[in-house]
């Protein structure tokens, strides 16, 4: 009878463990997506279709495929449940229960009133402006995308999986490791790159230039180095002599140790573009110049490299004794006219807003491949027609034209992008997209309330950063749009340089890896880097 007693409670005890931990492991089911359906399940007229394509599919040839199609995309439509409220694929489908199957450019979704989609019109305002960018690529670029990643072309690219720090020595370029502590217990790991050409020390070599090069959206120190010597910005401010510094904030693959918080932990990922820019940027800048020995340092920031510098100088501007001078490269500030579907749809103005909330929860920033198709996956598939570039997130939410990076870099920006951030940061700019305001973090008017003092979040003033400031920016980013940046420029105090890349195609990230980018932008920006340094320290 203790026999059968203890094994009642062993089994008892297993169950409630299991019950406790179960939500742990299993996947959270995407309610607005496609799901699967049940095992075995099939409709009878799927089932006939199917039947039906699998033998048009064996008689075709692998070389009419490939006219057809560049990449394979089932990807984006397997296993899916026709019954979801909400699919985007480009994909013949009869009918849901949500209502009708409408079609936009090809790509179909279902709509009507159990789905965020209510017509075509709705689904054209979020994809249309992303859309008229990829208009322009060509077969042959198309297939050039698709040919880099070949399993040789990957396995030969030397920077596929190498680090900050394997990615310099293999260049021959001194490195040093740094770890920074912020106020509120995050080590960050900043990476020093001392100038290539050692000098007898003097008084010129003491008066170096300092500069701190500051990633953008789900980036890392890794995005300043994929284009090599000669052609990346860190590598060419080395050269010339600069004490160059790469930065990371919180929650990317350099900075995931916290003094009391597990990355694994929700709380570890409770921060927003607020606390990196009162938190990580003035540690950084601290600690550098203390390093260092000099009293100022340039500022170099891509994306929301630009966006904590901005807040950071606005809500500490006594912190402009600093800082020599910034240059914003695609200034993410003022959001209102962003094209990125993704942000669009996270903005809490949006339909789609709840849902993706929801999905994406409160932790660290990451999408399934069914929540990347839908947010612009599918549109990016049918446009440039390759999985790996349509399947990474950083292409899908910051623009998928690659006309001016070279096809052989593709694979290693997908292997390094994305490095990690947190969900809370990235709502955080999709509040801007529905304010049209650059504000602090909005919890909710109770919250701003006991937070803030009032119930809407304070707006950062764009009148404290009065250090000198350059802004390059280009037609067709989506999400640093020309309009939104030249509002920036008439509400900062000192802007010195305003510069459009005069390129009618010049994507988001080509900022950092397009092969034109060291002429069109860097050797601008080093100018005036080494002008702005001879002014201060009086050098003729």
């Amino acid at each position: 009878m203790k026999a059968v007693y203890f094994l009642f409670c062993l089994a008892l005890a297993y169950h409630c463990t299991a019950n406790i931990v179960r939500h742990q492991f299993q996947p959270r089911l995407d309610k607005f997506l496609i799901q699967p359906p049940g095992p075995g399940y099939e409709e009878p007229e799927q089932r006939q279709s199917e039947s039906t394509s699998q033998s048009q599919e064996s008689e075709e040839s692998k070389e009419s495929k490939k006219k057809r199609s560049y990449d394979n995309v089932a990807y984006l439509s397997e296993n899916r449940n026709w019954f979801s409220p909400w699919f985007s694929v480009y994909k013949e489908v009869e009918k849901t229960p949500y209502g009708d199957v409408i079609d936009w450019q090809g790509i179909q979704y279902a709509a009507g009133p159990k789905s965020p989609v209510k017509n075509v019109k709705e689904i054209e305002n979020i994809f249309n402006d992303a859309y008229k960018t990829l208009e322009h690529l060509s077969e042959e670029e198309k297939r050039m995308i698709h040919a880099a990643f070949g399993p040789e072309d990957v396995a030969q690219a030397p920077s596929v999986r190498a680090n900050a720090t394997e990615l310099l020595r293999s260049n021959q370029y001194e490195v040093e490791e740094h770890v920074v502590k912020t106020n509120d217990g995050y080590f960050l790991t900043v990476f020093r790159i001392p100038p290539k050409e050692q000098e007898p020390l003097s008084s010129e070599e003491i008066k170096r230039p300092v500069a701190l090069l500051m990633h953008g959206i789900v980036g890392s120190a890794d995005d300043w180095l994929l284009l090599g010597p000669k052609m990346s910005l860190a590598y060419m401010l080395a050269d010339l002599g600069c004490d160059v510094w790469l930065g990371n904030t919180r929650g990317n693959k350099y900075a995931r140790r916290h003094a009391s918080k597990h990355e694994s932990n929700p709380d570890f990922w409770q921060y927003s573009i607020d606390e990196i820019a009162t938190n990580d940027v003035p540690a950084m800048t601290d600690y550098i110049l203390k390093t260092s020995g000099k009293e100022k340092l340039f500022y170099v920031g891509h994306s929301q490299g630009s966006t904590a510098f901005f807040a950071f100088m606005a809500a500490l501007p006594h912190y402009k004794e600093k800082v020599a001078m910034m240059f914003a490269l695609s200034p993410m500030v003022y959001m209102k006219n962003v094209r990125s579907p993704f942000f669009k749809m996270i903005s809490p103005t949006s339909a789609f807003y709840e849902s993706l909330h929801e999905q994406l929860g409160n932790g660290e920033f990451k999408i399934g491949k069914d929540l990347l198709a839908t947010v612009g996956g599918n549109m990016c598939q049918k446009e440039v027609g390759c999985r790996h570039i349509c399947s990474n997130l950083n292409f899908v939410i910051t623009g998928a034209d690659t006309t001016g990076i070279e096809f052989a870099m593709l694979p290693s920006i997908v292997s390094h992008l994305p490095a990690g951030a947190s969900t809370r940061s990235i709502r955080h700019i999709g509040q801007g997209v529905a304010s049209h305001e650059f504000r602090k973090y909005d919890y909710g008017s109770n919250v701003n309330s006991m937070i803030y003092g009032q119930s809407e979040p304070p707006k950062y003033n764009m009148a404290n950063v009065e250090v000198p400031v350059a802004l390059y920016y280009s037609e067709e980013d989506w999400l640093a749009h020309p309009k939104d940046v030249e509002r920036l420029q008439k509400e900062l105090p000192n802007v010195i340089d305003t510069y459009k890349v005069p390129e009618k195609h010049f994507s988001h990230m080509e900022f950092q890896f397009s092969e034109k980018a060291p002429e069109l932008i860097y050797k601008r920006l080093i100018l005036l880097l080494g002008k702005q340094y001879r002014e201060i320290n009086n050098i003729n």
